[in-house]
């Protein structure tokens, strides 16, 4: 259903032409490699150029992080995530390696940082001393004696609360005629005091004692800080000053590098990441002195034209191919058609299938387009979206295959969103009701609406319930046909069929008064059918009566837990109703805005346009996240596990270049 069929090839080469074979495999983008399970150690060629490789990443990982936020990127990250890069190949990045030494840029780059680091330290430092000084203006004396002091006089500097500061002062009265008490200017809310004590040097060990005990906290000042608090103020702006114009001239000089190399830089580092997977892979390889074996997985389809390709390189090369074999784990490739491929981005988010089992992207699509068609509800809504989708297919051709299928992904469920919307009459909610100028466009809306889930939920929500029964059997029936597939007959009918009997049949049974009396006699035989085959497959393996019955008794009372899978399915009207309400409830809030005079439709516009974007990106992720719900919690429980690995072939893994190679 989906899991494109792969081959295991052993390729043997002489190593005179691994440069070439390691090239062709990685330019296919075909090829997984299989690790080599021998643990002795590499090549020594191909160890040397690894090592090239992780040290030019090094380097460039340092210029990214040093030049980056000095760049300013002509290519913007959204551009460059839609496929909007420029195209090189192979040898034109070669010669921009070959031109660019990395090594000496990284240490240009690091000498001018370590220049600019050591300014800002130091400019960080001056205006630490710059707010010191500011507290303490109008300090008379030279500030040289809160350092050395002189023969017989010494300060220190010191800041305490307003309440301790007159403590202290107090204190310090007892030495007044060898002291000197300053408090610096200071406004009325100010919590803090800022005070010098000058003092003579045979009263030092008492001064510092009483400033300890009433809770001075002593600052310091650099011995170079000498001058009076005026003239050292001035220098520190001075010095302030020449800094601001230092750092601005290595900023210049970082932001010119930046513009002058980032463009090389970002090629080379896709360059050297290329360059750095084809090495891996040699490495992953088996050597012996002059032959070298590279194992790895491939789809059949594709062995062809690789064999051609490889071959062409010459006599030295062979093939050896085979089929997975029990003991592989090969991993999965997934191959849909046109209108599945997108949802393949789900499966994968959820985890792909083992080779060989089935591939739950084909049943899925279907029922999560019309569950997000659904969810979401409103035909307004999906003309946005599919015409921003458009808008961006048409600007960025040369998108990504990945992320491309993931917006098909939301074009195509846009377009059940607006079919879902004509037959609901949900047009950004009740626009075309609420205002008069639409009112050109309510007979074709009447012709095209079968149900209003605002006037009639009763119809969606068993309609819901419906697809809910309709979505959790078809998942039997997909786990039945896989059990058939591997020949698990009893696991088939007796897991799987059973099931659909019982539960089809007990919704027949109690939909009796509004189906024909034909559907209530089918289902209690289906009823009867699927409870005995349930009752007999939970106890076939047991031999005693009694633990038969137990377990057939309690494999019934499993039924209850499908009763609860199917009400799940009522979110489907939930989020559907929500949608309808939100714009309506917009639309007349702007109806409202719009009588205020002179100004109020101009408001009514911006309310309106506003409110809708917000509904539409609100609801947008409501109806993505509560549709694939529905198929990863109540669907793939029934028949899938995932529990596989995804293909990931060796290519061009690039993120700032489009990289081409021509042989």
């Amino acid at each position: 259903m989906g899991v494109a069929e792969l081959k295991k090839v052993e390729l043997y080469y002489h190593k005179s032409v691994q440069e070439n074979v390691a090239r062709i495999l990685q330019r296919s983008g075909a090829c997984q490699i299989i690790e080599s399970e021998e643990t002795g150690p590499r090549p020594a060629e191909v160890d040397a150029r690894l090592t090239t490789c992780e040290e030019q990443e090094t380097h460039i990982r340092y210029l990214f992080r040093a030049l980056g936020s000095h760049y300013k990127d002509p290519v913007s990250s959204i551009d460059r995530l839609l496929g909007e890069k420029p195209s090189l190949s192979l040898e034109e990045l070669a010669q921009i390696a070959q031109e660019t030494d990395l090594k000496e840029l990284a240490s240009s780059v690091k000498t001018t940082e370590t220049k600019l680091n050591e300014l800002r330290i130091e400019t960080a430092q001056l205006k630490t001393n710059a707010g010191i000084l500011s507290k303490i203006r109008g300090f008379p004396h030279p500030l040289s004696v809160l350092g050395e002091g002189t023969r017989t006089l010494k300060g220190v500097l010191g800041t305490l609360s307003t309440a301790q500061a007159n403590t202290l002062k107090e204190d310090l009265a007892a030495y007044s005629d060898d002291t000197e008490f300053f408090v610096a200017p200071r406004n009325s809310k100010d919590k803090e005091a800022w005070v010098v004590i000058l003092y003579a040097r045979a009263r030092e060990q008492e001064v510092l004692e009483l400033c300890v005990r009433d809770g001075m906290t002593i600052v310091e000042l650099p011995p170079s800080i000498s001058g009076t608090v005026a003239r050292e103020s001035a220098k520190i702006s001075d010095r302030l000053a020449e800094h601001e114009r230092q750092e601005s001239q290595l900023l210049g000089d970082l932001a010119q590098t930046a513009d002058e190399w980032m463009p090389a830089v970002q090629g080379l580092s896709d360059y050297w990441g290329i360059l750095h997977d084809r090495y891996h892979a040699l490495a992953a390889s088996d050597a012996t002195g002059s032959t070298t074996r590279t194992r790895f997985w491939i789809p059949t389809e594709a062995l062809p034209n690789l064999q051609k390709q490889v071959e062409a390189v010459g006599p030295a090369v062979a093939f050896a191919v085979s089929d997975p074999t029990k003991e592989d784990h090969p991993p999965t490739l997934l191959k849909n058609n046109a209108f599945n491929r997108p949802v393949e981005a789900l499966t994968n988010l959820y985890s792909p299938p083992v080779y060989g089992h089935l591939d739950p992207t084909s049943p899925m699509a279907p029922f999560f387009f019309l569950f997000f068609g659904m969810c979401l509800g409103d035909a307004g809504y999906a003309v946005v979206m599919a015409s921003i989708l458009w808008l961006l297919f048409r600007k960025y051709r040369k998108m990504p295959a990945s992320t491309k299928n993931f917006m098909r992904l939301f074009y195509a469920g846009a377009v059940a969103t607006f079919l879902y919307g004509l037959v609901t009459g949900s047009f950004f909610g009740d626009f075309i009701d609420a205002f008069p100028f639409m009112a050109f466009l309510r007979p074709l809306k009447e012709a095209l609406l079968i149900v209003d889930p605002l006037k009639n939920p009763v119809a969606i929500l068993g309609l819901s319930l419906l697809l809910g029964v309709v979505h959790l059997m078809f998942g039997l029936s997909v786990a039945a046909y896989d059990e058939f597939r591997k020949s698990n007959y009893a696991d088939a009918v007796g897991g799987k069929i059973s099931w659909i009997l019982f539960v089809v049949g007990i919704l027949f049974v109690g939909g009796g008064s509004m189906l024909p009396l034909f559907f209530y006699v089918i289902g209690i035989g289906m009823a009867v059918a699927g409870a005995g085959l349930i009752f007999w497959y939970a106890g076939r393996e047991e031999k005693n009566i009694f633990l038969k019955v137990g377990l057939g008794l309690y494999a019934l009372y499993g039924s209850t837990a499908y009763l609860g899978d199917i009400l799940s399915y009522s979110r489907l009207l939930a989020l559907g109703l929500g949608s309808a309400v939100i714009g309506s409830v917009i639309n007349l809030l702007g109806k409202m805005i719009a009588g205020v005079p002179f100004v109020g439709w101009v408001l009514a516009i911006f309310v309106i346009l506003g409110g809708h974007v917000f509904s539409l990106a609100i609801n947008l992720l409501g109806a993505f996240v509560h549709a694939m719900r529905l198929q990863y919690v109540e669907f793939f429980s029934k028949f899938y596990s995932g529990d596989g690995a995804a293909f990931s072939p060796l290519t061009f893994q690039t993120q700032y270049v489009d990289v081409f190679d021509e042989i």
